[in-house]
């Protein structure tokens, strides 16, 4: 029953996926540059565990200063300044949007590594800018994080929130989070912002089981392995750049053992990033594991138990993206006892 309840879920929310409801927040066409759930290791030298991706990137077209747009109805939350991974941030409550996840109104958006929080343009936003400015001048680099009183500073749809920028040491760019009214839930913002229309490749590359590589070149590959072997897919989506997709399912004898989903995930469940990716992945090249023993948000499906390995199985795995593409492979597991 509970196998079956997380299929429904997973179907009623892909079918939610492609329907964005909020304003998207940059006046240009929405550009994917990273996406929910990927790898994040410690390439920029910060003092911060390796992770889950908590966001959506977005081109900002490489220049600084662009207008962030209040994506509905909504007051401030909180601001970062000097933070490890966002820079400078801003999350915004939007108390009439529902959380997808719970059917319960209010979720917040994050908006992060912007360059000035505030705007002259409302009365807000030169309110919330002298508060940022003065946080500034008393504390200079160091961290701090501030939490308003609920509506202290309230905004409309489409009003200037922030300014987009480099903060944090990073390439210019807008990070979007979005998480539940608690914020310890982040859910993919992809259910409520428009990613644009890529032209995207879904690639499978490889497959390794303890420590062999094999190929998909040559055709249907056997593999042989324990109940105990790690077994590891190399597998993107191929942009501009590298994603990572947004599903992996293991199918063996066409029934569905496994399932990797970025829907969403617990704010305690982000440091467990080397449960699903496998070494040597890194923030443009992955490899996801295909049997973690370990209960995550992001693996929905997990049966790998209940298999009868008594006889070698044939298995498939499917590689879907954002927008709806997929690839497919096809192997045959040897269980060695």
């Amino acid at each position: 029953m509970k196998r079956l309840l997380s299929v429904v879920l997973a179907l009623v929310i892909s079918c939610m996926l492609f329907s964005a409801s909020l304003l998207f927040p940059l006046k240009r066409a929405p550009e994917i540059t990273g996406y929910f759930g990927e790898y994040r290791g410690n390439s920029r030298n910060i003092n911060y565990p390796e992770h889950f991706h908590m966001g959506m990137d977005y081109s900002t077209g490489s220049v600084v200063g662009l207008d962030l747009l209040s994506p509905d109805d909504s007051y401030l939350h909180q601001i970062y300044i000097n933070h490890p991974i966002y820079g400078i941030g801003i999350a915004l409550t939007l108390p009439e949007v529902t959380n997808i996840l719970t059917n319960e109104k209010g979720i917040n958006v994050i908006f992060a590594h912007v360059n000035e929080i505030g705007d002259t343009s409302s009365l807000a936003g030169r309110k919330l800018n002298d508060i940022y400015h003065q946080l500034i001048s008393e504390f200079g680099d160091q961290y701090v994080e501030v939490t308003f009183d609920p509506r202290e500073l309230p905004f409309r749809k489409s009003d200037v929130v922030a300014k987009s920028g480099n903060s944090g040491n990073v390439p210019p760019h807008l990070h979007i989070e979005v998480r539940d009214s608690t914020m310890q839930t982040i859910i993919n913002p992809g259910f409520y912002f428009d990613t644009g229309n890529p032209t995207s490749a879904v690639e499978i590359l490889d497959i390794r089981a303890g420590g062999k590589t094999y190929s998909f070149a040559q055709g249907k590959p056997t593999i042989e392995m324990s109940a105990t072997t790690p077994l590891d897919l190399h597998a993107k989506v191929q942009l501009r750049h590298s994603v990572s997709p947004k599903t992996i399912e293991l199918y063996v004898e066409n029934s569905l053992v496994y399932q990797i989903d970025f829907v969403s995930f617990e704010l305690d469940e982000a440091d467990e990033v080397h449960e699903i990716y496998s070494s040597p992945s890194t923030e443009s090249d992955y490899w996801f594991n295909l049997n973690a023993r370990i209960s995550l948000s992001v693996l929905p499906i997990n049966i790998w138990d209940d298999i009868d390995w008594t006889n070698p199985r044939d298995a498939r795995v499917v590689v879907r993206d954002h927008w709806g593409n997929e690839a497919s492979k096809d192997f045959r597991i040897v269980m060695r006892r």
